[in-house]
């Protein structure tokens, strides 16, 4: 039976921004708690019954689906979580009923058992921070409710034992209240990554909760402080880069040569950059296609199972001479129009059927008022430092010898994501364009 590998797709954008000073990290009385379980004890591999990889595979597809959706749109770099996108989604579900839940769920990958989704995502929780000590990886959770509303004891329940997320009242005198609280909270999380998330616009007027996810990453290549995977006195300033529809932007290339994992999927470059300890990797899919349409016919074809055929079929018989642009991406989406195309239609709508979440007198008056997720990425010499915030919007509703030699230079349009290798999950996805 092949190894199933999650992906975690990235979706790039090239922008120039500058971190965050803790003098605009806003300062709130009582922070909302973290409480996601910390490692005491580090495992080798991510441990799943054959359902649930068959759920690696099915939260695969989604992740390629919404990235194709993205790329359809943007058509440019871009970077996103599957990841984090799944966690805000699989928690809302909890607070649904009838076909708004089963919608979520299916759409999620995981047919139509909400426990099973349940215990899959208690598992990444626990499992993903332990498979490696040198690297960094936090996922965390968190409900923030308007105080006119009261949370249903068996959503707050699950939430608090499977999810690991605080509830939070919090009185909406005004939309920066609920800006400040949540912003503070993804500031903690991704270790100022990810700052500032939301602004006031986010906030429905009819807010009524937001689920909350963060995910953050940092991992150094693989190598030895003696030997890194990418000798900074080595990379190449200035280089062109082929975008894809034409034209030319230019980057510094990192670059190493040593052998590396590399396969194909059909005429498509693949290449595994590991970090660490091995446990998590990048994976380049280079299309075959320089300077045309070659990520966009990638994208069309590229499958689940395609790409699990080609992390479990890569060799390492070659010294590849890599050439990797050195980039920092930040995207923010607001993901409604996607969610629809991809089958969640029923929980943005005004019967939508909320009823397990909130006590009120008008318990099915809610909806989701939008999905938005931010995600940033920074790729260099020493390794890569990843992060995403996702947050559900509620509202009211209205109602053997010499190796051979190989080149690889990732020198035009191409798709790279960063994977745990033992499960397959996918934690970030993406597309990097030169700009």
């Amino acid at each position: 039976m092949k190894k199933i590998k999650t992906l975690l797709f990235v979706l790039i954008a090239v922008i120039g921004f500058s971190a965050c000073e803790k003098s605009d990290v806003p300062k709130v009385k009582n922070p909302i708690d973290i409480v996601s379980p910390s490692p005491k004890t580090f495992i080798t591999k991510v441990t799943l019954s054959e359902e649930q990889k068959n759920y690696v595979n099915s939260g695969n597809a989604f992740a390629i689906r919404s990235l194709k959706s993205l790329y359809e749109k943007e058509k440019n770099s871009l970077v996103f979580s599957p990841l984090s996108l799944q966690y805000a989604l699989a928690i809302t579900a909890n607070g649904a009923s009838g076909e708004t839940a089963s919608e979520i769920i299916r759409t999620l990958g995981c047919g139509e058992d909400q426990e099973a989704l349940n215990n899959y995502c208690n598992l990444l929780l626990n499992q993903l921070p332990a498979l490696d000590k040198n690297v960094e990886l936090k996922l965390a959770d968190a409900v923030i409710v308007n105080e006119e509303y009261r949370v249903q004891d068996a959503f707050r329940n699950i939430a608090e034992k499977v999810y690991y997320a605080p509830f939070e009242y919090v009185k909406v005198t005004n939309k920066q209240v609920v800006v400040d609280r949540i912003n503070e909270w993804a500031y903690r999380n991704t270790n100022g990554f990810i700052f500032p998330f939301l602004v006031e616009r986010d906030i429905p007027d009819d807010f009524v909760a937001a689920i909350l996810n963060a995910l953050y990453f940092k991992a150094k290549w693989s190598g030895h402080s003696d030997v890194p995977m990418f000798n900074s006195e080595l990379t190449k300033k200035s280089q062109p880069f082929y975008r894809d529809g034409g034209g030319e932007s230019k980057v510094d290339y990192m670059v190493a040569t040593r052998p590396f994992r590399y396969g194909k999927i059909e005429e498509n470059r693949v290449l595994e950059i590991p970090y660490a300890d091995g446990k998590f990797a990048m994976y380049i899919i280079l299309p075959d296609m320089k300077g045309g349409n070659g990520v966009e016919q990638l994208l069309s074809s590229l499958t689940s199972e395609k790409l699990s055929e080609a992390m479990s079929s890569m060799s390492e018989d070659a010294i590849v001479i890599l050439q990797l642009p050195k980039f920092e991406s930040e995207n923010k989406y607001e993901l409604t129009d996607m969610l629809k195309a991809l089958g969640i239609r029923r929980a943005f709508d005004d019967d939508a059927q909320f009823d397990k979440m909130l006590y009120h007198p008008v318990a099915q008056g809610f909806k989701i008022g939008s999905v938005i997720q931010k995600a940033r990425i920074s790729v260099a010499e020493w390794g890569t430092e990843a992060g995403a915030a996702t947050a559900v919007m509620m509202e009211r509703t209205s109602s053997a010898g010499q190796p051979k030699r190989i080149e690889f230079f990732a020198d035009h349009t191409f798709v790279y994501s960063i994977v745990e290798k033992s499960s397959g999950v996918m934690l970030f996805a993406g597309v990097y364009d030169g700009k």
